[in-house]
């Protein structure tokens, strides 16, 4: 494709892909979409990323394609129950970060200037700076 994006199906793109990095929102649709069928699917050696929404990935089928080295690596910010306590904790090859992915002091920065300037962008639009 001329702007170096193609769409490919999801199946097309798990057995291609090196890295899956998960930015979705959570629905019935997508409980699981990462499971053991499509761990299957992927590139042995594969990463898998996870800093959308807990319940996107079936932590025990992940668990088990880490374990057997079907998957090289994962990096998980969120999970289905809070504070993670599961067996994902005894694995070597996964970073577990439970809600601080962002606690980098630039990172945190950055969201707070992002979210003053949505605000004014809003009370701009709203024509409400009038009465500031």
């Amino acid at each position: 494709s001329p702007d170096g994006v193609t769409l490919l199906p999801l199946e097309k793109l798990l057995a291609e892909s090196d890295i899956i990095s998960l930015h979705l929102p959570y629905s019935t649709s997508t409980h699981h979409l990462l499971n053991a069928e499509s761990f299957a699917r992927m590139k042995t050696g594969a990463i898998v990323i996870n800093a959308a929404r807990g319940g996107l990935i079936d932590e025990s089928a992940l668990e088990e394609a880490l374990n057997s080295g079907k998957l090289g690596m994962a990096a998980l910010d969120v999970f289905e129950q809070e504070p993670y306590l599961g067996p994902l904790l005894k694995c070597n090859n996964i970073i577990l970060t439970s809600h601080i992915g962002s606690l980098a002091r630039e990172a945190r920065q950055r969201m707070e200037i992002e979210a003053a300037e949505n605000l004014l962008q809003g009370l701009i639009r709203a024509g409400l700076m009038e009465n500031l």
